[in-house]
């Protein structure tokens, strides 16, 4: 073949390319028979971005050892040698039509009027054989999700159906029901469909809510296979909530499920909002789920985030946070923060730090994830909330800080507490400060603190 690529012109340039010529493999031919290649034999397909030529190899009369057809994908580029990448084998012989819908072939077999469905960027687990139709010992990691690499050379990759052949869905016109895989068919790509004796156009599409029904394989595996398709979200996320509605399925196996969904390349498809909204939220408010089994998705899910390297989402450990406080089982948040399950931020500091009342180690839990967060101010409010001034000044000291304190805030605190001693201790340590920086003890008017000045000289009698 000599293929020509035409495309519209850009800059300038010609729009008719001329591409490499090829060779096709044709079945040899029977006694007294010509190999030939017939038009209908011809399909131009589009798959992931790229240009494929699909050449239906059928056997003829007298070819013993040709069984059935298989269909052979040429990769087609503009300044590449043309080579032959894939097979599909289609384990029947007959008359077959060919359609590209959503990133899938469809092949038709009027003989069986069935459709048998294609996915050049998918393979079922080695331990799946037994319920999906298998794939070729050549399955070769030169066919990698999300892209279809060219470079495979001298590499053929074997595919046969992802399922057993199915009928397209039946349809009346006119009150009659049509008739489908009709001999009058005529397909055009991408999935158009047309019957002059019925005089009707069809657009053939996918159910991808269908096709994840009649799927054989592990959960994983189907998850695959729906990401490549265009309307794939609400399929995905219903199967998940299914699948921890029924608390059936391993968390390693839910594990494997967010890991495939964290680690698409280049962009992640389903972020932690549209999780968050679409599968963990309604499902936390099913009482039927026991809370920890809540707890051990959630933190499933932030495990594989962590391990590929994403920002974890706040409301993550919110939700947990949240259920352990419910049911009062606070010492696993302690577990959780201690062994870092739940990572540091900021968020989830001060939400441990006004846990203090009903959990008395969860503050000291806040105070070490914001040592570790580097928050220095974060942990000196946290301490003058508590009313502890002391320790408060006493950490901005060790961390040289104590430049940067607000006396209004510490003379407030001071004051508030009651106690005398403490007041004059707190006074006297910035009116020492005021000395140090400004060489004179005095407070500005600009510092706020004149009624604790004025405080300070009726407690002391200091004028």
């Amino acid at each position: 073949l000599h293929p020509f690529y035409f495309r519209t012109p850009q800059h300038g340039t010609s729009n008719i390319h001329r591409l490499p010529k090829f060779q096709v493999e044709l079945p040899p031919a029977g006694p007294n028979q010509r190999s030939q290649l017939l038009e209908r034999q011809v399909s131009i397909i589009t798959l992931h971005g790229k240009l494929f030529l699909a050449i239906t190899k059928s056997p003829q009369l007298g070819q013993e050892s040709y069984k059935t057809t298989e269909i052979c994908l040429y990769v087609l580029a503009t300044e590449q040698t043309v080579n032959k990448v894939a097979t599909l084998q289609l384990g029947i012989t007959g008359r077959f039509a060919l359609n590209c819908v959503d990133n899938m072939i469809v092949v038709h077999h009027q003989n069986s009027k069935s459709s048998m469905l294609f996915d050049v960027c998918w393979s079922p687990t080695s331990n799946e054989s037994n319920n999906v139709l298998p794939l070729s010992t050549t399955r070769t990691p030169a066919l990698k999700i999300p892209n279809f690499n060219l470079k495979t050379e001298g590499q053929v990759v074997t595919f046969r159906p992802i399922l057993q052949p199915m009928s397209i869905s039946q349809f009346t016109h006119e009150g009659k029901p049509c008739e489908l895989y009709s001999s009058t068919w005529v397909v055009f790509q991408p999935g158009i469909i047309i019957d002059a004796k019925q005089g009707l156009l069809w657009e053939l599409k996918l159910s991808v809510s269908k096709l994840s029904m009649h799927m054989v394989c592990s959960k994983p595996s189907l998850i695959k296979l729906l990401l490549h398709r265009r309307n794939y979200k609400n399929t995905i996320f219903s199967t998940l909530r299914s699948l921890i509605l029924t608390q059936s399925t391993p968390l390693s196996v839910l594990g494997d499920i967010f890991d495939i969904l964290n680690s698409v390349i280049d962009d992640v498809l389903i972020n932690q909002d549209e999780m968050l909204e679409e599968v963990f939220s309604p499902l936390l408010t099913k009482e039927e789920l026991p809370p920890s089994y809540k707890i051990s998705v959630i933190v499933e899910y932030i495990r594989s985030l962590r391990l590929h390297k994403l920002r974890i989402s706040y409301y993550f450990y919110e939700i947990i946070v949240q259920i352990l406080i419910r049911c009062n089982q606070l010492f696993k948040l302690h577990q959780l923060v201690q062994f870092q399950v739940l990572g540091d931020s900021a968020p989830l500091a001060c939400l441990l730090l006004s846990l203090d009342k009903t959990y008395e180690p969860a503050f000291l839990l806040g105070i070490d994830m914001m040592k570790r967060l580097n928050d220095t101010g974060g942990i000196v409010e946290a301490l003058l909330r508590k009313s502890d001034v002391t320790a408060a000044i006493q950490y901005a000291c060790a961390q040289n800080k104590e430049d940067t304190l607000d006396c209004a805030k510490f003379l407030q605190s001071a004051a508030d507490s009651g106690d005398n001693v403490l007041f004059y201790s707190t006074y006297k340590f910035f009116s020492a400060r005021n000395e140090r920086l400004r060489k004179n003890p005095e407070f500005l008017p600009e510092d706020g603190v004149e009624e604790f000045v004025t405080l300070y000289k009726s407690l002391f009698c200091e004028l």
